[in-house]
């Protein structure tokens, strides 16, 4: 499951405020006859922990089941209906542990006489079926255990000759006509109904991209629209729910249908179904960019003489937060998730560890701002999954994304200036004079190297000069970690 709040050592809270986003959901919950909902968005961005703190708001408003289909041990010859049937009634029971054993036989049945139903007086097949699916729905044993208990105090009275109940309920299953192949969905829809009271059922299916493709479109097919014949009117949901919601991410799940299905066949026209109006996309960045100076400030620092460098405005602090915020800009693989983004919060990333900033050595600002520079290299190769590579591939995208922001062009200079010197050795290429004209790569840099400073920027083939010291800045950090610089130890002396 998805987690945006976590824990630090001293009982203190990152949370993103995403009460802001409930408004823009909630009317897209209420358009009318909106009964199939798909959300759509990257794994790890934060879906599961809005749905459920946006349900958890709205209890007055709906009663929800939240399953996870990923939790599920099936095998191949299983049909993950079947677990989701069983999850449902374990959802149900953690609602109302009372809701089985009333004999209200408008209604229909209690859990006991189900199972009962279930192996048709065979106890074998009871057990076989029924009980020995609970344990791979991959749920805490506290939670269906009542199921279990249920059901053996049903089968004491079973095999003391009580199933007269039992004539009565198939006659009056028979009297309505049960639409429903099968009676667990059917008395599964009546103990939703009952549930739900005056509220709006809603089934949220989490996570259906992760599961084996066989079983994501056998849910897509079960809860897709279906259409009466005659009428031409469309059926309710499975198990009479008011609402589904399908939760993945919806690029993922159309590149799933073309490589079971082939790149030429329809996406379109089969996911329309699953959805009644449109996909809603879930985003999160501005909340995330916004946040970002306070999740910083909650990365977990083992070295003390570290903390102070990385308060509002110090050099360490502004590297982090320039990089993160634009990396959330993103599309595609490079955009960090929120699992990545909290890795500092959750852990001691090696970066930040004792021993790693030599502070008050010998002062110098060269070596300061380098140590910062390979402290925060470190630290975010370690938030994108602790690969030079992949850290390369977001500075790429982020160069490739770059846009106008004068305020950051004097530390983009003073960053790129001791970049250039450790990747070009620009001081015993240069040990004679004051100001100088460097080229490297497609730059012409001109440098003051008394003042320590970069004054001017020439790219060639580029009209848009504003974006010169950004681009030698990102460029020049790709070159710096492909020569293996931030690996390196500072020489002091």
């Amino acid at each position: 499951m998805e987690n945006n709040e976590i824990k630090t050592k001293k009982v203190e809270t990152f949370r993103i405020p995403i009460e802001k986003l409930f408004p823009k959901f909630e009317e897209h919950l209420n358009i009318k006859n909106n009964r199939r909902i798909l959300v759509s968005g990257k794994f790890g961005i934060g879906k599961t922990y809005f749905l459920n703190e946006f349900f958890k708001n709205k209890k007055d408003k709906y009663e929800c089941y939240h399953l996870f289909p990923i939790n599920y041990q099936i095998s191949a010859n299983d049909d993950i209906i079947e677990f989701l049937k069983y999850d449902i009634l374990v959802e149900i029971i953690k609602k109302n542990e009372d809701i089985f054993t009333k004999k209200d036989y408008n209604n229909f049945f209690d859990l006991q006489r189900l199972l009962y139903i279930w192996g048709q007086n065979n106890f074998r097949k009871i057990f076989d079926t029924g009980i020995s699916l609970i344990p791979k729905l991959g749920r805490p044993f506290r939670e269906i255990s009542g199921l279990i208990k249920n059901f053996w105090e049903f089968k004491k009275r079973v095999e003391k000759g009580q199933k007269g109940s039992i004539e009565e309920f198939f006659n009056k299953i028979n009297e309505k006509r049960v639409a429903e192949t099968d009676y667990l969905s059917e008395i599964i829809k009546q103990k939703i109904k009952e549930q739900k009271g005056r509220k709006e059922s809603i089934l949220i299916l989490d996570d259906l991209d992760r599961i084996d493709p066989e079983h994501i479109f056998r849910v897509l097919n079960v809860f897709s629209a279906h259409f009466d014949l005659e009428s031409k009117k469309e059926l309710p949901n499975k198990f009479g729910f008011d609402k589904v919601i399908i939760v993945a991410d919806f690029p993922n799940l159309e590149s799933i249908f073309h490589h079971k299905y082939g790149q030429d066949t329809d996406s379109s026209g089969y996911f329309n179904k699953f959805f009644s109006v449109e996909i809603f996309q879930f985003k999160n960045e501005k909340l995330i960019q916004e946040t970002i100076d306070q999740l910083i400030s909650k990365f977990k620092v083992e070295d003390e003489n570290l903390k102070e460098a990385m308060g509002p405005r110090r050099f360490l602090r502004i590297i982090l937060e320039d990089i993160l915020k634009k990396a959330l800009e993103l599309t595609g693989k490079e955009k960090p998730n929120m699992w990545q983004l909290l890795k500092g919060v959750r852990f001691p990333l090696p970066a930040f560890n004792p021993g790693n900033y030599k502070k008050g050595f010998i002062y110098r600002e060269e070596k300061e701002i380098l140590q910062f520079i390979k402290i925060s290299i470190r630290a975010l190769i370690s938030i994108f999954d602790g690969l030079d590579s992949n850290f390369i591939s977001v500075l790429k995208k982020i160069k490739e994304n770059l846009k106008k922001e004068r305020e950051k062009e004097h530390s983009y200079k003073l960053f790129s200036f001791y970049l250039l010197k450790e990747v070009n050795n620009l001081e015993e290429k240069n040990s004679t004079g004051r100001k100088t004209s460097i080229i490297w790569k497609q730059y012409i840099i001109k440098i003051d190297l008394e003042e320590q400073k970069i004054e001017d920027i020439i790219l060639e083939k580029n009209n848009d000069t504003s974006l010169n010291s950004a681009n030698l800045f990102y460029d020049l950090l790709i070159e710096y970690i492909n020569q293996g610089l931030h690996n390196k130890e500072i020489r002091f002396f």
